[in-house]
């Protein structure tokens, strides 16, 4: 689909910029005629909020009086209908939350994003480059739509109330309206939803597409991860940036910026396609943005209780682990300080020499002996010391991360949300934060919690995060889990007929039939070791990892690692041969993509430095691997969202995406029926037509639920005929 220059086609997508706009001229509008400071003052006195007022309410008052923008709360019928009928006739719509600082969304990003008091939109009618393109053409227009909650007994603001809610409902629900652009789309569907929780539906705003310059520019450069807005002009418009402006000129500032985005915007759409990735920019990851938007503003109830009760367990538990620590040192020191510890363990026990033909990992800027979790392992069989500070470990980064970490986002409440971020990861994947998701353990951990009644047994406690997130009363959760994914892409991209093989039985055990081609006997002799060692060859050629890695994986040496990788790659030949053809490949064209043409730029594949080649090298092919995996992921939140959306009857959430597994909270009536549209859906995405994807391999997806997500079992449907539409 090409980038069109009518202002028909604008609608769709954006113009294409035959010539660059010129340089920066005067601008058509007039200055800033923000209220003199008697006037702003008299508006806030009043309010009655003198005190209060800090530079948002001096940016919002300056908006809501400058002449260039209408403040939708205070139009008259007559004037609502006339603003309507300019956003129909707007090509593009430009949008940005302005936040309670006074800040907006392209403003540098903070720690802690503050409240939003509203909306700016730029209706866009003027597309040529005649323009100034940091000012308004002369029939563009601004509109400011304030988000407010009225109180119950000032019901003669609920009009204008109900006039920029159902406004913002028209711009971001209908898609026969102009094209969307706004920077951070995500966070400006989840506000909305969150705010009118009571009044707005996920489903009203699924089919919204907005197009996002942070997306579009992650895509041009996925290991650009963290790019602002300023960055992201400095980078693809090529202008000088916009330098705060003091008083009543922010408003100018804010206005120019908003004309900005539009051309930026228009320029990462040109690129997009010039790149080839105009189509997985809009069929993939523009649909993610209201999915996302969805899963952040669903509520995840969690038994606060219980992981009130876990943690002070745990606590007691790492104070028993630092006195036991002490006693076995013969003193006390810092358990969690690395530099005791290494006192301890090299200058007073000397453990380093008792070590017979054990290499032990050193430190990488020191060179000093080293306290990691692969040194205490080879340690751990010579005093009792290393174990303990491997338990302390493990039980500290259980209560801090997965128990405390989920309490501090909790605060007076007994659910949470996490924030799901689409542009973090150089594969394509999701990450979560706040709290991390994706990275509660996945089975549980048994504590040993010791008794100090003589004669009483020791108590073995199981202590499982997952457990302490349940659904709703009458909700179930379900799981849906791509099985071996990765290994399954392998064997279609390398077309090794022994790997091919393996997947024609979709009954069979993937990685005990791995084993026992690449051990060269019966699958019934294959041990639950061998089976182990099976799966991590397969994952460490994928990811790429060095003997070093593995050895430390299997708790072998790194010869042996070496031999497992070597007879593995001997037996499946053909993996070896598209290992070798994708690093060619990107040594010739300097990138690498995905199945779905998710692209990787790797400049480092023509270092001169052998490490930093060969890292480059193991990063190409575990993104042809791992992209094309969170391609498909992708996908299937996608197909699954949009058959939700559409349904009538089905009400089931996507409440977090564990990179191959997706987790639902279900209706208990609807369990089975929605189970079975996953199934189906997910093992569909074999074949893609709109992306042109054709696995020679089917995909397999294992199902589970339960009352809590740490008490999940196998949940088997009756097969039935695809049901996924595409999209």
């Amino acid at each position: 689909m090409g980038l069109e220059t009518t202002r028909d086609a604008a609608k769709n997508t954006p113009p294409s910029m035959t010539s660059k706009p010129p340089k920066q001229k005067e601008a058509r509008c007039g200055p800033d005629r923000a209220p003199s400071g008697t006037k702003i003052a008299q508006e806030v006195a009043n309010s009655g909020k003198l005190q209060s007022q800090s530079k948002a309410a001096c940016l919002t008052a300056a908006m809501t009086f400058d002449p260039r923008i209408k403040d939708a709360g205070k139009l008259d019928p007559e004037e609502r209908m006339q603003v309507l009928e300019e956003m129909r006739q707007a090509s593009v719509l430009v949008l940005t939350m302005v936040y309670q600082d006074g800040t907006t969304q392209l403003n540098p990003e903070q720690k802690r994003t503050p409240p939003v008091c509203g909306l700016l939109v730029l209706f866009k009618r003027d597309l040529d480059c005649s323009t100034p393109e940091d000012s308004l053409g002369l029939n563009d227009s601004l509109v400011y739509l304030k988000l407010e909650h009225t109180p119950a007994w000032a019901q003669q603001n609920t009009h204008r109330e109900l006039f920029i809610r159902e406004m913002l409902l028209q711009i971001l629900s209908s898609c026969q309206l102009s094209q969307l652009v706004c920077y951070k789309a995500k966070d400006l569907l989840r506000t909305t939803l969150q705010f009118y929780r009571r009044h707005l539906n996920w489903k009203q705003v699924a089919g919204c597409r907005i197009q996002d310059p942070q997306v579009s520019g992650w895509l041009l450069d996925p290991t650009d991860t963290a790019s602002s807005y300023q960055d992201l002009l400095a980078k693809h418009y090529r202008r000088p940036s916009i330098t705060p402006a003091p008083g009543t000129k922010r408003v100018s500032q804010v206005i120019s910026n908003l004309c900005l985005l539009y051309w930026l915007n228009v320029e990462l759409c040109c690129k997009l396609q010039r790149q080839g990735l105009w189509e997985l920019y809009s069929n993939m990851e523009l649909h993610m943005i209201p999915a996302l938007a969805a899963m952040e503003s669903h509520h995840i109830h969690v038994d606060k209780e219980a992981l009130k009760r876990t943690s002070d367990m745990l606590g007691t538990k790492m104070k028993q682990l630092e006195q036991e620590a002490h006693q076995a040192a013969g003193q006390i020191f810092l358990v969690s300080s690395s530099t005791q510890l290494r006192t301890v363990l090299f200058e007073k026990l000397r453990l380093h020499e008792r070590c017979e033909n054990k290499k032990l990992p050193k430190t990488i800027n020191k060179q000093q002996q080293s306290t990691s979790e692969a040194a205490l392992l080879q340690l751990q069989d010579l005093h009792p010391l290393p174990k303990i500070i491997l338990e302390y470990r493990q039980v500290h980064k259980i209560k801090s991360t997965f128990v405390d970490g989920i309490l501090s986002c909790m605060t007076s409440k007994n659910y949470i949300s996490s924030t799901w971020c689409q542009t973090s990861v150089v594969t394509g994947r999701i990450s979560a934060k706040h709290p991390n998701f994706q990275a509660l353990p996945r089975q549980p951990v048994q504590i040993i919690k010791k008794q100090y009644v003589q004669g009483k047994e020791e108590e073995v406690v199981t202590v499982h995060p997952r457990a302490m997130f349940i659904p709703q009363e009458g909700w179930t959760f379900l799981a849906a889990d791509f099985c071996q994914v990765e290994l399954r892409l392998l064997a279609h991209l390398s077309c090794d007929p022994e790997l091919l093989r393996i997947f024609t039985n979709p009954q069979a055990d993937v990685f005990t039939m791995l084993a026992s081609q690449w051990k060269g006997v019966s699958e019934g002799e294959v041990t639950s070791e061998e089976r182990e060692h099976a799966k991590r060859i397969v994952y460490s050629v994928v990811y790429g990892a060095g003997r070093e890695r593995l050895s430390g994986i299997l708790g072998v040496s790194a010869e042996q690692a070496s031999q497992f990788q070597d007879s593995f790659l001997q037996t499946y030949k053909e993996v070896q041969t598209f290992i070798q053809s994708t690093i060619q490949q990107c040594h010739k064209q300097g990138h690498v993509l995905s199945i779905m043409g998710r692209r990787r730029s790797l400049p480092n594949i023509h270092s001169a430095d052998w490490g930093i080649r060969m890292q480059a090298e193991r990063q190409a092919v575990n993104f042809v691997v791992q992209g094309s995996a969170a391609d498909l992921c992708k996908m299937a939140m996608i197909r699954i969202f949009s058959q939700v959306s559409s349904s009538s009857s089905l009400s089931a959430r996507l409440i977090a995406q564990l990179h191959d597994e997706l987790l639902y909270e279900v209706e208990d009536s609807q369990l089975e029926e929605f189970a079975a549209v996953v199934k189906n859906t997910m093992e569909s995405l074999q074949h893609i037509d709109s992306l042109g994807v054709h696995l020679k391999v089917p995909l397999k997806v294992a199902l589970s639920s339960g009352k809590s997500w740490g008490s999940m079992s196998e949940l088997n449907i009756p097969p039935t005929s695809p049901c996924a539409s595409p999209l």
